[in-house]
């Protein structure tokens, strides 16, 4: 039996092969695409690793919001401590003033630590601050953002200890 090349016609333009320019040697079709089956395997097998990779991800999304909160928590404390400390020298540390300075958002361009801060704290305030009059001295802090609140508290040496990070 001889086997024939496939004839390349041309019409308009346009090449047409033969219907049967698929065929291999043997007779059989060339199927070469993937099945129904391995097609479905392959999407499992992606659904399952996506699965999987979808929590770790969360986590460390989590993770770099709360490292950011308590960043930030430092930063304002330490704008809070030198507020206090102006205050004080001014003579003006009070109960009224530490009032002020409480639920104050921290993004306000009026408000007390304005210019203690050189911005970029949005949707963030100091929730509460216990402070000793008699020395100025910030004992803690409670800091809070869109979706965390962080509490500080403070050695005698200034270290800022972090106590609790919490998701609201």
């Amino acid at each position: 039996r001889e086997r024939r090349n496939p004839v390349w016609k041309l019409r308009a333009g346009c090449a047409i092969l033969p219907s049967n320019w698929l065929e291999k040697k043997n007779g059989m079709k060339n199927n070469s695409g993937f099945t129904l089956v391995e097609l479905i395997a392959v999407i499992a097998i992606l659904a399952v690793l996506l699965a999987a990779a979808a929590p770790r991800a969360a986590g460390l999304i989590q993770g770099a919001r709360h490292s950011a909160a308590v960043s930030d928590a430092r930063i304002t404390a330490g704008a809070v401590q030198r507020y206090l400390y102006d205050v004080k020298e001014e003579g003006r540390l009070n109960v009224r003033t530490l009032h002020q300075l409480m639920g104050s958002q921290l993004d306000d361009p009026e408000g007390p630590l304005a210019e203690y801060l050189s911005g970029g704290l949005s949707d963030a305030r100091v929730l509460s601050a216990d402070v000793n009059l008699r020395t100025g001295w910030l004992e803690e802090l409670v800091y809070e953002n869109e979706d965390t609140q962080v509490k500080l508290t403070f050695a005698e040496d200034g270290t800022a200890v972090v106590e609790e990070i919490t998701d609201k």
